[in-house]
C-alpha cells in the first residue's frame, strides 16, 4: 500500500501531496463516520501506535516534494492520522528536507491527549474536522468510539486552536444528518476563530446522506463573515 500518493486535489488547499501514516485496509479509525470514503468497518481504537517506519516515508516521498504543482504535503489517513504514534518525527522530516509546508487532516478525537497537543508545532497548517455540533449529531453523523463524547472532542479543538501558531482551518462535512446544526455550527466556527472554514460535500457515500446544491449554498450563507470556501454538492 503506497504511503505516499499524489498530486491530488485538496478543499482549500490546491494540488497536495498526500502522506497516510496508517497505510492500512481496512480503516483503523476512532470513528465510522456515515459518509466515509474508505467505507463501513475497520478498527476502531484510541491507542496511538507506530503503524509503518519513518524510512519507510523517506523511501517513497523521492521526486514527490519536488513536484512544482504541489506546495503543501498534506498528513490524510486510512484512519486518523494521529493515531500514528511517529506521525510528529515524519511530519519534521519532511519539513526539514523540502521547503513545502506540512498539513493535517485530522478527526479531532485525540487532541486533548497532552502528547498530542504539545507536539502540533510540526505542522505548518492543521485542518480539524467538525461535523457536529451536540452529543446527538456527534453520534449520528460520525458513529465514534464507545469511550468518546462530543463535549471532549471540542475542547480538544479549542485547545490545540489555542496553542498552535500555524494556520488553523476548519472542515465541515454537509450531510442531511447534521444541516440541522448549520446555524450551531457557523457559532461554534465564531467562537473558535479559525483561519478558515471548509464546506465538504462528501463523494462516493449513500446517496441518501447527500445533500444538495441549493441545502450547500444555503449552509454557506450562514456562515457569513467567515472565510469559508466551499467543494461543489452533489444535485
Amino acid at each position: 500500500m503506497r504511503i505516499v500518493y499524489g498530486p491530488i486535489k485538496s478543499l482549500g488547499l490546491g494540488k497536495v501531496v498526500a502522506v497516510d501514516p496508517i497505510s492500512r485496509s481496512p480503516k483503523v479509525c476512532t470513528l465510522n463516520c456515515v459518509y466515509c470514503r474508505l467505507g463501513r468497518g475497520g478498527m476502531m481504537l484510541l491507542d496511538r501506535t507506530a503503524f509503518i517506519d519513518c524510512s519507510s516515508l523517506m523511501d517513497q516521498v523521492g521526486e514527490c516534494l519536488y513536484r512544482e504543482e504541489c506546495e503543501t504535503v498534506m498528513f490524510k489517513g486510512t484512519g486518523e492520522p494521529l493515531l500514528a504514534s511517529n506521525i510528529f518525527d515524519m511530519a519534521r522530516r519532511l519539513r526539514d528536507g523540502s521547503d513545502k509546508k506540512v498539513a493535517l487532516l485530522t478527526n479531532c478525537t485525540l487532541l486533548k491527549d497532552p502528547q498530542v497537543l504539545g507536539q502540533l508545532d510540526a505542522f505548518d497548517i492543521i485542518i480539524a474536522k467538525l461535523d457536529a455540533a451536540s452529543e446527538e449529531t456527534f453520534q449520528a453523523v460520525n458513529r465514534p468510539h464507545p469511550s468518546l463524547r462530543f463535549q471532549d472532542v471540542l475542547e480538544g479543538i479549542r485547545s490545540a486552536r489555542e496553542r498552535f501558531d500555524g494556520s488553523f482551518r476548519i472542515q465541515i462535512t454537509l450531510v442531511r444528518e447534521n444541516l440541522s446544526e448549520v446555524d450551531d455550527l457557523s457559532q461554534l466556527c465564531r467562537e473558535i476563530c479559525p483561519d478558515y472554514v471548509y464546506l465538504n460535500c462528501p463523494e462516493g457515500c449513500d446517496p441518501f446522506h447527500m445533500v444538495s446544491r441549493k441545502d450547500m449554498q444555503a449552509a454557506m450563507d450562514r456562515f457569513f463573515g467567515i472565510r469559508c470556501v466551499s467543494s461543489n454538492a452533489k444535485e
